[in-house]
């Protein structure tokens, strides 16, 4: 079967949709990596995806996977996938972009002496194999339905293939995304149009970005005209600011990150269900969202957003009830003893002040059903060390994107606890058989209908067990300037619009 044509999400842009030739885009924190197989930082990554270009891209509205690079992707068997090329794709440099690039590509990020940052994602390619200059086949070593947004790596030159690129004071890297590197140095990346772009020319033709790491700061730069958009990038409390100026627009779209309370399912107090219920039971998420985000999130039942083919509606969720919060104590043996607390806990976060904020009203909403919690703000590299290690009760943390719902099981699957020589994310020390079992159909599936079926499943578990509290989705909020082009805001908050 044909999974993916281009001719069916093609799309028309017309002069009315572009604005001036230039934009100045704010940044909370600078690009460590470039080079797509290596990248880990989230502005890296956005940055990189508008350098290079993908066989599939993740539209920015419906976050599906449709074509880029690829003219259409043939599904021949649970297996094997053949992919299309567009004709007459070149890198920015006029070279040809065919099939030898896709292959040098996919095999570099599993070759052991790059030691690539996504090589476990991509050892399950048994093989991949040019069949001729604008068809490529791949064969998996076994079903992996997630596959199919797998083919979004970023395609580099053969000759850049086989060993890193993009270092700082190293040659500008060579795509075949919408724009050029122009320029990096410490606080800014210069973006220009590429020309040989596939999809014509970009909507905003010149871009730059611009790092500045103090919120007010941030703010402050562009209500002087300083600068002309931020994505996802003033906080929540200096939005009202924007929103009352004259000379700027500010618009949202449902968001598909969760904030989260994750908790040590291994902590002695924290071992019952019944304690991470009561903890659920005691949040106002409502209230928390009025104050803090003026109303620019929804309600989390899980870690799939609502609109999302995975969204599970009937996922059980925890409406506030501080009374059935104390009941649920109360039956784990943590009962009230006069003044003082059913048990004292540590709440971990990041050093952001939105976030500790956060997490202090977290802590006197536990205080009130008998909970204290003391709050620890720590640096990003800290706090992550110690996350993996075990060392910590409760945390305040977010995921930026879900996007593949079968990502999930880096988080929650048994054999994603981390430890020395073993990569995965699920801090929470949480095991439970069913729930891997409902993962394995999930990546082994490729009918969307039994995917649906194993991550309802999934969802219902977590939200069942709760070794994490989902909180809410953050909107995605973008700040313009009336001067500026209008760019419409992206659901996964990259900055592919700025292109198309």
């Amino acid at each position: 079967m044909v999974w993916l044509c281009a001719g069916c999400v093609a799309c028309a842009k017309g002069a009315s949709d572009r604005g001036p030739a230039a934009l100045s885009v704010v940044l909370p924190r600078d690009v460590q990596e470039l080079d797509p197989r290596f990248v880990f930082d989230a502005y890296g990554h956005k940055i990189s995806r508008l350098i290079f270009a993908s066989l599939v891209r993740i539209d920015p509205q419906t976050l599906e996977a449709v074509p880029d690079l690829a003219e259409a992707v043939e599904v021949l068997s649970d297996v094997t996938y053949r992919v299309r090329l567009r004709p007459g794709l070149q890198f920015s440099d006029g070279s040809s972009l065919d099939a030898n690039a896709v292959v040098a590509t996919y095999r570099s990020v599993v070759d052991p002496r790059l030691k690539t940052r996504y090589a476990p994602t991509y050892v399950r390619i048994a093989r991949v194999q040019a069949l001729d200059a604008r068809t490529v086949e791949f064969t998996l070593n076994g079903p992996h339905a997630s596959f199919l947004t797998d083919l979004e790596l970023p395609i580099l030159r053969a000759q850049d293939a086989e060993h890193r690129i993009a270092v700082v004071g190293g040659p500008a890297p060579i795509g075949a995304g919408p724009y050029l590197l122009a320029s990096r140095r410490p606080g800014r990346i210069e973006l220009r149009a590429n020309p040989r772009w596939y999809a014509g020319a970009a909507r905003v033709p010149n871009v730059d970005m611009l790092v500045v790491r103090d919120d007010n700061t941030r703010a402050l730069r562009l209500l002087a005209g300083a600068a002309d958009l931020a994505l996802n990038a003033v906080p929540p409390g200096l939005v009202p600011l924007f929103t009352r100026a004259t000379g700027f627009e500010v618009d949202s779209a449902p968001g598909t990150g969760t904030t989260y309370v994750g908790i040590n399912t291994q902590a002695p107090a924290l071992r019952d269900a019944r304690v991470r219920r009561a903890l659920a039971y005691a949040i106002d998420r409502e209230a928390l969202i009025a104050a803090k985000f003026a109303g620019r999130a929804q309600l989390a039942r899980s870690f799939v957003p609502q609109g999302h083919w995975a969204y599970a509606p009937e996922t059980p969720s925890y409406a506030f009830d501080p009374q059935r919060a104390r009941a649920l104590l109360d039956e784990a043996g943590f009962a009230a003893k006069g003044d003082e607390p059913r048990m004292k806990l540590r709440m971990r976060c990041g050093s952001d002040r939105s976030r500790v904020s956060i997490a202090r009203a977290l802590a006197a909403m536990f205080h009130d059903v008998g909970v204290d919690v003391i709050v620890q703000p720590t640096e990003t590299a800290t706090l992550i060390a110690d996350l993996d290690r075990g060392r910590f009760e409760l945390t305040l943390m977010q995921i930026p994107e879900m996007i593949e719902p079968h990502v999930l099981s880096w988080y929650f699957a048994s054999d994603r606890i981390p430890s020395a020589g073993h990569e995965g994310s699920n801090r929470w020390r949480f095991e439970n058989a069913e729930l891997d079992a409902a993962f394995e159909l999930g990546r082994r599936s490729l009918e969307r209908a039994a995917r649906l079926a194993a991550y309802t499943q999934v969802q219902r578990i977590l939200a069942q067990q709760l070794p994490v509290i989902p909180l809410w989705h953050e909107a995605v909020v973008e700040i313009r300037a009336l001067r500026a082009a209008r760019v419409p805001v992206p659901r996964d908050g990259r900055f592919s619009t700025l292109a198309r």
